[in-house]
């Protein structure tokens, strides 16, 4: 999948991802929290045979946030949680993959250092990847907690963590 330079080392090519998921878990006044967030996109230059090369971006939109209850998704998107009006998405800026790399038909776990930026606040995390060539696509799966006070939302009951996963199948350009 790689294209060689004029040296003959590989080269990282421009992967897309639209229509990813992401999930989530939070309590709130103790009672567990479900809920979904579609349409995750992720932006990514990639060397399938040197993982620490990649760079990119994977954007959340929060405004698309769905728990199964009209008034809670309101209330989390609301100025007080979320503000998804003004900051409609979370991001994550990927700065680092450990290296390695990816086989087809085989899953790879490696981790991902960046700086995630929810509600206009940015700090730097590390997240767990799995991800799996095959056919020229790569699922890429991930699951971290974050305490969500560091980022400004306080949402009244609200528990110090969420659990979040994100999936999404890169395509290459």
């Amino acid at each position: 999948m790689a294209i060689p330079t004029l040296l003959g080392a590989a080269a990282a090519l421009p992967y897309r991802a639209a229509e990813g998921t992401a999930t989530f878990t939070h309590s709130v006044r103790f009672i567990p929290v479900r809920g979904t967030i579609a349409g995750v996109t992720a932006s990514v230059d990639l060397d399938p045979a040197n993982l620490a090369a990649t760079t990119g971006a994977v954007t959340v939109p929060v405004v698309n946030l769905k728990t199964g209850i009209g008034l809670r998704d309101t209330h989390a998107k609301s100025d007080v949680a979320l503000n998804a009006a003004k900051f409609p998405n979370a991001t994550f800026k990927l700065e680092k993959l450990t290296g390695g790399k990816l086989v087809e038909g085989q899953t790879l776990s490696t981790t991902a250092s960046g700086t995630l930026t929810v509600k206009g606040k940015s700090k730097a995390i590390t997240a767990p990847v799995k991800a799996t060539l095959q056919g020229g696509k790569v699922n890429v799966s991930t699951q971290f907690k974050f305490n969500p006070l560091d980022f400004d939302v306080r949402y009244p009951g609200s528990s110090d963590s969420v659990t979040v996963d994100v999936a999404f199948v890169l395509n290459g350009s």
